[in-house]
């Protein structure tokens, strides 16, 4: 695996943990000032000796707490302690383009979710002889979690059963090839940067790569283990799906980058998968 391949791989996880749907964000900054007015003043406005308090009309957004007493230092006049308490909110709100209803919940099918998935595979190796050219059925299950936004990430996790034909020369005189067929089980980290086109059940398609770990190989005619096979694989990964409420469907090819054999024949992977899901 070369340094470029290790690089497309290492942007593809950091776009899948780093991708995020735009967001509506709302901040609200209030203000009270209180003042207190100290100044001894009669009703008519002129200037006492007796105290007195004046009392300001209220105005739009102005709150007046008033404890208000008789004061009896001057005839018909009335003085008041008043408070005059002025609050001033100011709402700053930034739209974004994708909507929310008003519980902060998208209302356009584009939220973040997680998910899992099951479904089958057809692979088979390119550049071997083998004369159908026939693809194999294997299966695969696994979870993703992908963030919210027209332009989402994703990452997950998969384990797949992968079966592919295979054609050997025999040895000795007797036997002039050999046939059967090969399964290998691996466990793979796939990673997506995608776009959703439309609403609730719209498009969806995304690009991206895998890093697979051969765990496991089932018995064969060839007489190979995992160690005649590449143990860790480097897989680029284009695929298409659509939500159906909470069931998604998704199809997914998958282009291997490194030879199969660890003897370095020029065979490589090609995987058909189709999916089955349910989102959270």
């Amino acid at each position: 695996m070369n340094a470029m391949k290790k690089s497309v791989f290492a942007l593809c996880l950091l776009g899948a943990g780093a991708v995020y749907g735009q967001t509506m964000n709302s901040s609200t900054t209030t203000t009270t000032t209180t003042t207190y007015d100290s100044t001894n003043r009669a009703n008519n406005g002129a200037t006492m000796s007796t105290p007195m308090y004046n009392n300001n009309t209220s105005t739009t957004g102005t709150t007046t707490y008033d404890n208000g007493m008789n004061n009896t230092g001057s005839s018909d006049m009335n003085s008041r302690n008043s408070y005059n308490s002025t609050t001033t909110t100011t709402t700053t709100t930034d739209y974004s383009s994708d909507s929310k209803d008003r519980n902060g919940t998208r209302a356009d099918g584009k939220q973040g979710r997680f998910g899992i998935y099951a479904g089958v595979n057809f692979s088979r190796f390119i550049n071997e002889p083998i004369p159908d050219n026939a693809y194999r059925a294997g299966w695969q299950a696994g979870l993703y979690g992908r963030s919210g936004g027209t332009v989402f990430g994703q990452i997950g996790l998969e384990y797949r059963n992968s079966t592919s034909n295979l054609i050997r020369s025999g040895s000795g005189t007797t036997v002039s090839e050999v046939r059967g067929k090969i399964d290998q089980h691996f466990l793979a980290i796939p990673a997506y940067v995608g776009l959703r086109i439309g609403g609730v059940a719209g498009l969806r398609i995304q690009a991206g790569a895998e890093l697979a770990s051969l765990v496991a190989i089932g018995n064969n005619n060839f007489q190979l283990g995992k160690d005649d096979l590449n143990r860790t694989i480097l897989n680029g990964l284009v695929g298409a799906g659509i939500n159906l409420g909470p069931l998604t469907l998704d199809a997914v090819y998958n282009h291997g980058f490194a030879n199969v054999f660890d003897n370095g024949a020029d065979t490589k992977r090609r995987i058909l998968a189709f999916n089955l899901g349910f989102r959270f």
